[in-house]
């Protein structure tokens, strides 16, 4: 957690990638079962969220990532008790100014995640328009983003905006009623040239969006296959080197209830604690990317907490209807219903 705050206390990684740091340390001081972990965490996230908030004082217009972006830092600092939210108001209005395609790159509504969206240009950043080749603005070569990589990313938005209470193209349940259509998710693949992880980070994103990144505990039976995914693919990452996707494995299947005792679970236990670096990040210590450095070293402290979640639940019980068919609903009780026993 220092390592990540030594990142967080830099001026320019703050500014590009405050909202994600912000929300570490949310996370981390809400969902702990350490009291020390909780409390440092809290204690370092109220300063640096006070900080983003002084660069972030209200909702960017320029184009939806940002104010994306200023949506999943804004819930962090309320959650870490940081005054001085903008009227939400504004960021409704800001919002309202995007179609869904300028969010996501498709409409959720009307099709599942497509295969022809470029993703931002190498040479100058730029987004280009779908099915584009080369970089409209430069000529430079571009690769089209893996239907995953598209599903993720839509998945991550639009949970901002959903607990938010704010419209970010279109709502959280229109992107996972295509979970179906997504499945089977590809097994990792290391080979060059493979893009297998957008799907084992769809599946971790699936379950962070449904049980709110660690508040809630999950049952095997919502979710078999993402489970058997788990853990089928957990030996992977350890097997080539790749700290950062095991720890989200890890810390996925605590979600249903693996821990330490869970032999397979060990082994990534051991390989984790066996690869921190001399700084106490994750991660390769010669990249200049802040952001791989301190997002290896997220996942890596989250794969190897413990949580204090309890309840088993979605965090809105009523997307099971999303995730089963509905001649199952009938013969099942509904997460977060007191009224009868959870599966």
């Amino acid at each position: 957690m220092r390592f990540i705050y030594s990142v967080a206390s830099e001026p320019g990684a703050l500014a590009r990638w405050g909202h994600d740091l912000v929300f570490c340390f949310s996370s981390v001081s809400a969902t702990s079962l350490n009291p020390d972990l909780r409390a440092l965490a809290q204690r370092m996230g109220y300063e640096r969220a006070l900080e983003w908030r002084r660069l972030h004082p209200r909702p960017p217009r320029d184009n939806p990532a940002s104010l994306s972006n200023f949506v999943f830092g804004t819930l962090a600092a309320n959650a870490l008790g940081v005054p001085g939210e903008p009227d939400r108001e504004l960021v409704r209005d800001a919002a309202a100014g995007f179609p869904a395609t300028g969010f996501l790159g498709f409409d959720p509504s009307r099709e599942p995640p497509p295969a022809d969206i470029p993703a931002e240009c190498p040479r100058c950043a730029l987004r280009n328009r779908r099915g584009a080749v080369r970089c409209e603005r430069c000529g430079a070569a571009l690769r089209f983003e893996t239907r995953y990589e598209v599903w993720l990313d839509a998945l991550i938005l639009t949970y901002r905006g959903d607990v938010y209470g704010v419209k970010l193209g279109a709502g959280y349940a229109d992107v996972l009623k295509w979970i179906e259509a997504m499945r089977p998710f590809p097994p990792l693949d290391y080979r060059p040239g493979r893009q297998s992880y957008y799907g084992a980070y769809a599946v971790t994103h699936v379950i962070y969006t449904l049980n709110d990144y660690g508040r809630y505990q999950l049952s095997r039976d919502w979710l078999p296959r993402e489970f058997r995914y788990l853990e089928k693919n957990l030996r992977a990452p350890a097997l080539h080197g790749d700290p950062e996707t095991l720890g989200e494995l890890m810390d996925t299947l605590r979600a249903f209830g693996v821990s330490e005792k869970d032999r397979i679970f060990q082994h990534a236990v051991d390989y984790e604690l066996a690869h921190q670096n001399r700084d106490g990040g994750w991660g390769d210590p010669a990249t200049d990317d802040p952001y791989t450095r301190f997002h290896s070293t997220w996942t890596a402290v989250d794969g190897l907490r413990e949580s204090s979640s309890r309840a088993t639940r979605l965090r809105r019980p009523e997307l099971m209807e999303v995730l089963r068919p509905r001649s199952l609903l009938a013969a099942r009780p509904s997460p977060g219903d007191d009224r009868r026993k959870l599966p």
